[in-house]
């Protein structure tokens, strides 16, 4: 992550903070297999981009190399599909998947400017985050206030 995109990442982790919100994600896998083609990898806090890079990753953790280099983005980032990903859309070695993929999907993807792939099942959203709010209210009873609300008003 070069310092532009470590900024902007820090800038919109601030404004959800400062809106009160929270990423959102909702749905479940349709086993469409999609997250797993034609995917960029985050290792060690950077989007690798070239070979050298996923030959260190893989080193450091032997579960990569289940993945293979399958073209870039216009971006200059790798693009990687999983070999373990079966005809039918489902993990062959789904017990002993890289912790990337139990952790699929991240709130972390929406917070980059990411997007789920086509047709995935799961889709992401910012909501207010009511456990904050109420953790503040609950610090600042000044703000608490209970009651009827008169008929009219």
């Amino acid at each position: 992550m070069n310092l532009f995109e470590y900024l902007e990442f820090q800038y919109r982790k601030w404004r959800l903070k400062r809106k009160r919100q929270t990423v959102v994600i909702r749905g479940s896998c349709n086993m469409c297999g999609s997250c797993c083609r034609s995917i960029c990898l985050h290792v060690g806090g950077k989007w690798l981009k070239n070979n050298k890079q996923f030959l260190k990753a893989i080193e450091e953790d032997g579960l990569l190399s289940r993945f293979e280099i399958c073209g870039k983005t216009e971006e200059g980032y790798l693009k990687f599909s999983c070999t373990s990903l079966t005809d039918n859309g489902t993990c062959s070695d789904y017990e002993n998947r890289p912790q990337l993929c139990r952790n699929f999907p991240n709130p972390s993807i929406f917070i980059q400017f990411g997007e789920l792939p086509a047709g995935c099942g799961f889709r992401m959203s910012t909501e207010i985050d009511f456990e904050k709010i109420l953790q503040d209210a609950m610090h600042d009873e000044g703000k608490i206030k209970s009651g009827h609300i008169p008929e009219g008003k």
